[in-house]
């Protein structure tokens, strides 16, 4: 666990800007090292609201994506210098959560089509017919 807990460690202190280094990209690049050693992850979508310090606590409200490992929320999107800006990563208010990783698995499930009696029959009398 020193491994995964160092990583999240040098992803939190890792400086966060929108179009690159984002929750997205700190939560994928957490949810492979988990995944590596053996541990259970999913991606969490949410819509966050991150109050702004600096603006009297004005709420910003934006989605957002963090990672939970074996059921614990791993949430490195802000780095320390943002965190200061703005609030804690364990501060964001987090709503209508998603597990979009087990929606995943759900969705790609690729279960083979069960064929009833009946088109069974059907395509027999037909091979029946044909043979004839």
């Amino acid at each position: 666990m020193d491994e995964l807990a160092s990583l999240i460690d040098k992803v939190y202190r890792e400086p966060y800007f929108l179009l690159g280094n984002n929750c997205i990209r700190k939560s994928l690049k957490i949810k492979a090292k988990a995944e590596e050693l053996g541990k259970r992850a999913d991606l969490i979508t949410c819509i966050s609201i991150v109050p702004i310090k600096k603006w009297h606590n004005f709420p910003t409200v934006n989605i957002h994506l963090y990672v939970e490992i074996e059921g614990k929320k791993v949430d490195v999107s802000l780095d320390p210098r943002l965190e200061e800006k703005y609030c804690k990563n364990s501060e964001k208010k987090l709503i209508l959560p998603v597990n979009i990783s087990k929606l995943w698995r759900i969705l790609s499930r690729r279960t083979r089509p069960e064929r009833s009696r009946r088109a069974d029959s059907i395509s027999q009398a037909t091979e029946t017919k044909g043979n004839q």
